[in-house]
C-alpha cells in the first residue's frame, strides 16, 4: 500500500496465474516429448477442471470462482513440469536459477525488514513481511531455506555447516515469524537430514522409538489439563464444525461438494467473521467433494513416484509440503509460495536423477 508506485489494484499478484496458466500449458504440450509425465498432469488438471464445472452446475454457484482453487493448486505444479523440461532441453541443473531466485526474494526480505511495519499475528509483532500474508512470507523462507541447506548437503562442506544452518534459519523462523505450520514442515525435513548427515542423531532418534511406546503409555494414564481450542487457535473448534458440515451432506455432496464459498462459516470461537476450515484437505472435501479429493491424491501420488528409487529428502520434502495443508492452509495452496517450492523441488529432482545417472 505504501509503494504501489503504479497503482495496481490491491490483489494484483493473486491474479498471476491467470497470465502463467495458459503460457505454462502451451510450453508443456509444445516440448512434453522432453518429458512425458507433463502431459499427466495436464490432463488431470483438465479432469479437475471438468469437476469443477459440475461442482459449479450443481450448486448454482460462480465457475470462475470454483476453478480458482484449481488455478492455485496446478499453475505451481504446470511450472515443476516446465522447468523439468528446461533442464532436459537445456542441460541446465537448475542450480542457478535456484541462487538467483533465493538470492532476489532474500533481497526483498531484508527491504521489508528494514523498511515495512511490523506484521501482526495472534496477537503480537513479528518482524515485517514482504510476500502477501505471513503464513506465505514464512513458507516462501521455509522452501529458500530447504533449497539451501541441500545445496550444503550435496557439496564438500563439513556436515556441522549444515547442522548450524538447519539450526540458526529454524530459530530465526521461530522468532521472527513463528508460524506454526511453516515450522512443522522446516521441522520435517530438518529431522530427516539430521538422520542423514549424524550418527549421533541416528542413536538418539532409534532411542526416542524405543521409550515412545512407555511415554504414550504414561500419557493415557496421567490427566492433562491442555486447552486444545487455545493451543490450535480455535482450528479443533472449527474441525468440529466441519464435521457436522460433512455429515449433513447427501451422495451428491459428497461426490462433487457443495461449491466455492461452502467452506466458510461461523463458529463459536471465531464468531466475528465467516471462516474457512483452515485444513485445505477439509475446503476439498467441503467445496469439491470425494471425487475431485481422490483426483489430487493420485496427483501427488505421481509426484512421489516420480524418482524410481524413492529418495527420502524428495520424499519428506513432498510429504511435509502436503502435511501442512492437512492442519492448516499449507503452502500448497498458496502460489506466491507454491512457485518457489516447486522450483526448489524442481531443482532437487533434477539433482537426484543426475546423482542417480551417474552412480549407474
Amino acid at each position: 500500500d505504501a509503494f504501489n508506485f503504479f497503482n495496481l489494484p490491491q490483489d494484483f499478484s493473486n491474479k498471476i496465474e491467470f497470465v502463467l496458466l495458459p503460457l505454462l500449458i502451451v510450453f508443456i504440450m509444445r516440448y512434453s516429448e522432453y518429458w512425458r509425465p507433463s502431459k499427466y498432469f495436464i490432463y488431470i488438471s483438465f479432469c479437475a477442471y471438468a469437476l469443477n464445472i459440475i461442482t459449479s452446475f450443481i450448486n448454482d454457484v460462480s465457475l470462475f470462482e470454483s476453478l480458482i482453487l484449481s488455478f492455485k493448486i496446478f499453475t505451481p505444479l504446470y511450472f515443476f513440469c516446465t522447468l523439468k523440461i528446461y533442464s532436459n532441453i537445456t542441460g541446465d541443473n537448475l542450480k542457478r536459477m535456484f541462487l538467483k531466485t533465493s538470492y532476489f526474494c532474500l533481497f526483498l526480505v531484508l527491504i521489508a525488514t528494514l523498511f515495512f511495519n511490523p506484521s501482526y499475528n495472534r496477537l503480537q509483532n513479528y518482524l515485517p513481511i514482504f510476500f502477501d500474508s505471513i503464513h506465505t512470507h514464512s513458507y516462501v523462507l521455509v522452501s529458500i531455506f530447504i533449497g539451501i541447506s541441500y545445496l550444503i548437503y550435496r557439496s564438500r562442506f563439513n556436515d556441522y555447516y549444515l547442522i548450524a544452518f538447519l539450526g540458526l534459519s529454524f530459530v530465526f523462523l521461530l522468532l521472527g515469524y513463528n508460524i506454526r505450520t511453516a515450522l512443522i514442515m522446516y521441522l520435517m525435513y530438518i529431522l530427516v537430514m539430521l538422520f542423514l548427515v549424524s550418527d549421533l542423531f541416528k542413536v538418539l532418534f532409534l532411542k526416542i522409538l524405543i521409550f515412545a511406546p512407555i511415554i504414550f503409555i504414561l500419557f493415557l494414564f496421567i490427566r492433562l489439563e491442555v486447552n486444545w481450542i487455545e493451543l490450535s487457535s480455535g482450528r479443533t473448534a472449527m474441525y468440529g464444525e466441519k464435521i457436522n458440515q460433512l455429515m449433513g451432506f447427501n451422495f451428491l455432496d459428497w461426490m462433487f461438494g457443495q461449491g466455492a464459498g461452502s467452506d466458510l462459516i461461523k463458529t463459536k470461537v471465531w464468531w466475528w467473521d465467516k471462516k474457512g476450515a483452515h485444513s485445505d484437505v477439509i475446503t476439498i472435501l467441503v467445496e469439491n467433494g470425494f471425487l475431485y479429493f481422490t483426483l489430487l491424491l493420485y496427483t501427488f501420488y505421481l509426484l512421489l513416484r516420480l524418482t524410481k528409487k524413492t529418495n527420502v529428502i524428495f520424499l519428506v520434502i513432498l510429504l511435509a509440503g502436503l502435511f501442512t495443508s492437512l492442519i492448516s492452509n499449507g503452502i500448497i495452496f498458496r502460489p506466491h509460495a507454491g512457485y518457489i517450492f516447486n522450483l526448489i523441488l524442481a531443482y532437487i529432482f533434477v539433482d537426484i536423477k543426475k546423482m542417480n545417472a551417474t552412480k549407474n
